[in-house]
This record gives C-alpha cells, structure tokens and sequence, in this order.
C-alpha cells in the first residue's frame, strides 16, 4: 500500500472514528445504541484495514482548482438553500444537476474531474443556519473539505458515502476552529 493510500486511509478513518466517538460520548444516549455505534466503530475499522485501492494520477491544474470548486459549489448551494429559500436538498441536486453535464458541454478531462468536487461542495453548501449564517464559514468549510478531498481522492473510490464525509469533516473542522475563537 503506498504512502497516499494511508495517508487517505487515515483521514476518512479519523472522521469517521470522530463522529462515532462524538456520538457515543453523547449522555443522552441509551447503553444498547451506544453498542450498535461501538460495532458500527469496529466494522469501520475492519473495513479500512482490508479495503485497498489503487493509486491515481492528478494533473496540476485538477488538485489547484479542487478546493476552489467544492468552496464555489458550497456558497452557491448555500445560496440557492437559504437566500433562495429553496431548501438543502433542491439546492444540492440541482448543483449536483449543474456538475454532472460539465463534461459533456466542455470537453476536456478537467472538466471531467469536476462533477465529484461540485457534489462535495453541495453537501458543504447543505450546512444548516443553526451553525452558521456566514459565507465565511461556508467559504472556510468549503476550502477544508477540499483540503481534505485532496487528502483522501486515493481512498474508496467509487463508493457511496465518501463526498458527504469529506464535506462533514471539512464543516466538523472549521466549525471546532470557530467555536475556539
């Protein structure tokens, strides 16, 4: 396994074990759900060690404008959600809508690596006004889950569930940042 492959092993480990943890340490939980999260913890962990994938290769001009496409994607959902009080789940599909015919209007193999960073970005831009009413955190949130989608793009390729962990951490990270300040 090479060093990228663990090191996106690692980072979609410490979210996921992040938001397990985070739950179980939750007092108002009772003791047999806490059990199911502590299996859930475990077939996490298991998983992650007999998973493998192969390495990609990323031109420049995709890892440059990666963060910058899922913060773009981000605000804009953001803004169709709340501004346009159009709701999380419209706002998302259509920005996920808008980034899966990119590569069939330009075509080029940039603009084929965009569709799963504009679908990152929507699940950031899904962030709700009870955390934030400020572009800025979504702006911030949207450039850590890039940040962290460059990390773990070597990891479970092709598999449901890794775009919304990415745009969790991403948000868990600038939201702990905020909340220290």
């Amino acid at each position: 396994m090479s060093l990228r492959s663990v090191v996106s092993l690692l980072v979609l480990g410490g979210i996921h074990l992040f938001f397990l943890v985070g739950l179980m340490l939750d007092e108002s939980l009772s003791f047999e759900l806490n059990l199911v999260l502590l299996s859930c913890l475990i077939f996490v962990v298991l998983g992650y060690a007999r998973f493998s994938n192969p390495v990609g290769t990323y031109t420049k001009i995709e890892t440059l404008l990666t963060p910058f496409v899922i913060t773009v994607a981000g605000i804009c959902t953001y803004f169709i959600s709340i501004d346009l009080a159009l709701g999380p789940v419209i706002a998302a599909a259509g920005m996920a809508f808008i980034g899966s015919y990119l590569p069939n209007l330009f075509k080029s193999p940039t603009a084929a690596a965009l569709p799963a960073p504009i679908y990152c970005g929507s699940f950031v831009g899904m962030c709700g006004t009870y955390l934030t009413e400020d572009y800025f955190f979504i702006a911030h949130a949207g450039l850590s889950a890039g940040i962290v989608y460059l990390l773990t793009r070597d990891a479970f390729n092709g598999m449901g569930g890794k775009l919304g962990t990415i745009a969790f951490g991403g948000i868990s990270v600038v939201a702990f940042i905020y909340e220290a300040l």
